[in-house]
């Protein structure tokens, strides 16, 4: 399914009508701005959309006493909604804006039991802080920047080598990748930017599949109430 990255320029390069690439590693100014544009792309299609293929969890327990948690080094953005309390089967509650959470710090505020967080830089901070009488086994997702995978199954954010794996459908990165090149070079991107969003869309659209629609959506709460007896008609005894 994933292509190494020479022979995704290997393809592209025959699209442009240059000569095939034999090596990403080539000090040829062509050459160098082609794995570049490559790199750009990837590194650029992570902000676009929540790819499924890059989606991890990220679970720890809060330390006593202990307020801020630094993020995991490959965290690229949250998941939206997967921030649980998973001691106490709770949604965190965030993410609290700065107004918020300077009136959590120093505001007359009654104690509560469910968690509140706040993301600031590469720190996730969490209020009220954890203490000793409180253990809390925290869990949440995150797209990861990691996007090219190492012949040696390593996972990093530049693509170096040949034998690098690029690991997102190879035809939406070589039409990626084609505009960025068509743009470097001062070219009419009309045609590629059409091509690649072409290719985009209909991606984005299958990723992960789609839910059932109703005319009618609701929140589903999370405690059991009169909401969690299916339709149906059923003998109550009488």
């Amino acid at each position: 399914m994933y292509w190494t990255a020479v022979a995704i320029l290997k393809q592209l390069a025959g699209e442009l009508g240059l000569p095939a690439q034999s090596t990403v590693v080539d000090l040829q100014p062509q050459n160098v701005q082609l794995l570049a544009a490559l790199n750009s792309a990837g590194n650029e299609l992570l902000t676009y959309y929540p790819w499924s293929q890059f989606a991890t969890e990220w679970a720890f327990s809060a330390v006593s006493g202990q307020g801020s948690y630094e993020v995991p080094q490959d965290w690229k953005y949250f998941t939206d909604q997967t921030q649980w309390d998973r001691t106490n089967h709770w949604p965190l509650l965030g993410p609290k804006s700065p107004q918020e959470w300077a009136w959590l710090k120093g505001g007359i505020v009654a104690s509560f039991p469910r968690m509140r967080y706040r993301v600031t830089g590469r720190n996730l901070s969490l209020w009220p802080v954890p203490d000793s009488a409180n253990a809390y086994n925290m869990a949440m997702e995150y797209i990861r920047s990691t996007w090219v995978e190492a012949a040696n199954g390593d996972l990093k954010e530049m693509v170096d080598q040949d034998g690098d794996k690029c690991l997102y459908d190879p035809w939406l990165l070589i039409k990626f990748t084609k505009l960025k090149f068509y743009e470097l070079k001062g070219f009419d991107t009309a045609a590629a930017k059409a091509d690649f969003v072409r290719v985009y869309d209909s991606l984005t659209g299958k990723d992960t599949g789609a839910q059932v629609l109703s005319l009618t959506p609701i929140s589903t709460p999370v405690f059991i109430g009169p909401q969690s007896v299916p339709d149906g008609s059923w003998n109550t005894g009488a």
